[in-house]
């Protein structure tokens, strides 16, 4: 901003500078001609800068010619997209990567925020993933299976509330089976954080989706709170409920917040 009021001020004083005081086109101290020559210039600065910040933006969030094994090894700490390839010889893909809170380093794997996208799914949607980078997605099991099988994951979650309370919870050695195994919540490792360890009884439970019941509940737990979760008896948490309250408990919630308040921001991190 400072180099484009030099600039234009440098303009100025060059193009007044060679206009005759007594011109017929002098007006309040600047020519006619100059005035226009002046439009056109800011007109031209102002274009340039919209190209300029398109291009910043598109370079912080795809970053297409660059290759990291994680978020954490990606050098300019701007949150965005990235591709990643954490498994030699697997195919990369792109991930949202947040480098900003929490000293950075993090792959999101899910993300709610506005309700433009439907959580309520099937199995095959929850295994592959669905939704769009930047906006509302699930990174999907598979995918999650891949990135914690046998490492050490530390797993973040976020919530805020419609008060505007926001809280967190992490859990140090987090780890996920495969299909075969209907995608268990193996281990979850030491809890810390803000909003109470809501996640404790889902730790060796199996998915469950609308099409298929794992919860050893007499319901499915995803038809009656319209989610998708590692339920224990519908548990204490369904981030991936409906963003607007569609009843008492379809809904996003963390129960350990504020007995079940209902949530408008959830997001899921892996490090």
């Amino acid at each position: 901003m400072a180099a484009k009021l030099v600039l234009v001020a440098s303009a100025l004083v060059f193009c007044c500078a060679g206009q005759p005081a007594d011109s017929e086109f002098f007006i309040n101290g600047v020519s006619g001609s100059c005035l226009f020559g002046f439009e056109l210039l800011m007109g031209k600065l102002e274009f340039l800068e919209e190209k300029l910040y398109e291009l910043e933006r598109y370079q912080r969030e795809t970053h297409s010619n660059n290759l990291f094994t994680s978020c954490s090894k990606e050098p300019s700490k701007i949150s965005g997209k990235y591709r990643l390839q954490p498994i030699a010889n697997e195919k990369p893909f792109v991930g949202f990567c947040e480098q900003e809170k929490y000293d950075g380093g993090w792959l999101v794997i899910q993300h709610r925020f506005d309700g433009s996208v439907n959580f309520y799914r099937n199995w095959k949607e929850y295994r592959d993933g669905f939704g769009r980078l930047d906006g509302e997605f699930w990174i999907g099991l598979e995918r999650l299976h891949r990135l914690t099988k046998d490492k050490s994951v530390t797993l973040m979650v976020e919530i805020e509330d419609y008060d505007g309370n926001y809280g967190y919870a992490s859990y140090k050695d987090f780890e996920i089976g495969s299909e075969s195994e209907r995608y268990e919540l193996k281990r979850l490792g030491v809890y810390q954080g803000t909003i109470g360890n809501g996640m404790r009884s889902n730790e060796g439970r199996i998915f469950t989706t609308r099409d298929s019941k794992n919860d050893g509940d007499d319901e499915n737990c995803a038809e009656s709170e319209q989610g998708a979760w590692w339920y224990s008896e519908c548990g204490e948490a369904n981030p991936n409920g409906p963003h607007k309250k569609q009843g008492e408990w379809k809904k996003m919630y963390w129960y350990l917040h504020k007995e079940g308040a209902e949530l408008k921001f959830f997001r899921m991190m892996i490090k």
